[in-house]
């Protein structure tokens, strides 16, 4: 396969994935600016407090729409008229709001005595409270948000999260800068998405037809309610140790880890504007081509290892030297996290491709089965060793449930759908990325200066090093390389064939 067969897919993705980057680098970059402010005007105790609620938060998003999110996206697919297609997403978008008003109003009456026997250390009133709620008004985003991926609108996209974030973080920075600490943040947070929730309703009432037709609902959710539990097991694996922290260690800690882990899940920028872009372009190839397309997509999957492996590589030996201008000096320990947490996170980056063509074959009922196995792991190691070694055992327990969750969807998903991975690059990219990391934990530099030094040159070496070993040609790295630039194409004739 020439390379020059795949330049335009390439140039394609890397297009979209640019502007969702974009939008994530604006919103979490904003929050990674804003790390000095909350770092000082918070203790770490409410930086605990704010993390824990902000997962229930999250927990509660996952289950209040009923897993329908998957459905919007997979109707928007479907053979039909536009209208017709209107129309089913509209049933769904009906039921996803009454379901989460129906939760929302009784964990509002339930909750006390819910976060007595779950997270006894936080507050229902106010802080649990204000964390249900918005996870209610964030349900009226899912709808529109999926539309205008599935449309390939990314911009429109970059523009109402980003338009989010900085109306949600405007508030939450004017209440803790008035002294309200942890609940101000969480009502900035509340008061933020209730607004956003009106432009969202907007949107979906333009876009959709909220009509109520039970014969759509029947099999959305046989579709959609297995994706729950997928769901919640995703939460085990990302947000579980915060609450699991929370019972074993103090809540000083648990702000410590937090915001190592939110250094380390920066990686997600990368991994979910990937997605973002990777999603509808996946399955307008598989819809149009079929099996054809494999060889040209299995390739755009090995230059997004390259991509995932480097930017990995270069925050996991570097975050110990950004630190001290990020966050206060009581939070410096934090560096030790990162890292595990990067791992995972480039290990969940990789486990996008399997899951989507599992989701492609509709095999929903699939992907929970492998996500609630390696979060039960997740949650098991976290009480094992948590105990015995503290936090930073919880980073460990996120390294190893994310690897597990990797394996276990690669080998399922090749076994329903075959799919030629280049195995033997994406083996050496991994094994390169890992043996400079050691490497740069292991070299004794004599001071911090040439230690940043050594690390950077290490970080660098990592596409020379895949020319050495073969793991990427010359041709691809010049084009890789223009791509992240924004350069202009090479000549076709310039570019050799793909051995």
């Amino acid at each position: 396969m020439a390379l020059t067969g795949v330049r335009s897919a390439l140039r394609k993705l890397v297009g979209a994935s640019a502007v969702y980057g974009l939008g994530s680098v604006l919103v979490r970059g904003l929050a990674f600016l804003l790390l000095p402010l909350y770092t000082r005007y918070l203790s770490p105790a409410e930086y605990g407090i704010v993390a824990l609620a902000v997962t229930c938060t999250v927990v509660l998003g996952l289950i209040y729409p009923l897993g329908l999110r998957g459905a919007v996206s997979r109707t928007w697919y479907e053979e039909g008229t536009l209208e017709e297609r209107r129309e089913q997403v509209g049933t769904q978008w009906i039921a996803m709001v009454l379901a989460a008003a129906a939760m929302a109003l009784v964990l509002d009456r339930a909750g006390p005595w819910l976060a007595a026997a779950l997270l006894p250390e936080v507050p229902f009133r106010p802080y649990l409270r204000l964390a249900v709620w918005t996870a209610f008004f964030s349900v009226f985003g899912i709808t529109p948000l999926v539309l205008l991926q599935a449309q390939e609108r990314p911009r429109a996209y970059v523009v109402l999260t980003v338009g989010t974030a900085l109306v949600t973080t405007a508030l939450s920075v004017w209440l803790v800068l008035r002294g309200r600490g942890a609940e101000g943040y969480l009502l900035g947070a509340l008061l933020g998405s209730a607004v956003a929730a009106v432009c969202y309703l907007a949107i979906t009432l333009r876009e959709v037809r909220p009509v109520w037709r039970s014969g759509v609902l029947l099999p959305a959710l046989a579709f959609s309610l297995p994706l729950v539990p997928h769901a919640v097991a995703g939460w085990a694996l990302e947000m579980s140790d915060r609450a699991i922290l929370s019972r074993l260690v103090p809540l000083h800690d648990v702000g410590i880890y937090s915001l190592g882990y939110q250094l380390g899940a920066a990686m997600g920028l990368f991994t979910n504007a990937f997605n973002a872009a990777w999603v509808p372009f996946l399955f307008g190839a598989l819809k149009e081509e079929g099996e054809a397309a494999h060889p040209r997509l299995a390739r755009l999957v090995t230059y997004y290892a390259f991509l995932l492996c480097f930017v990995g590589l270069g925050w996991a030996l570097l975050v110990e030297h950004a630190l001290p201008l990020l966050a206060g000096p009581e939070f410096q320990s934090a560096y030790r996290i990162t890292p595990w947490v990067v791992g995972g996170y480039v290990l969940g980056g990789l486990y996008f491709i399997p899951t989507n063509l599992l989701f492609w074959r509709r095999q929903t009922r699939v992907i929970p089965l492998v996500t609630v196995v390696a979060g039960a792991a997740n949650i098991g190691l976290n009480l094992w060793l948590v105990p015995r070694y503290g936090a930073i055992a919880a980073a460990w327990s996120t390294l190893v449930a994310y690897a597990l969750l990797l394996v276990l969807t690669w080998w399922r998903s090749g076994r329903l759908h075959p799919f030629p991975y280049e195995y033997r690059r994406l083996g050496l990219m991994a094994g390169l990325a890992l043996a400079l990391f050691m490497a740069g934990q292991l070299l004794p530099f004599p001071g911090p200066a040439l230690e940043v030094a050594g690390r950077v040159l290490l970080w660098l070496s990592f596409p020379f090093g895949l020319l050495a070993t073969g793991a990427l040609d010359r041709a691809e790295l010049a084009v890789l390389t223009r791509l992240l630039r924004g350069g202009k194409r090479a000549p076709a004739e310039q570019a050799g064939p793909i051995q």
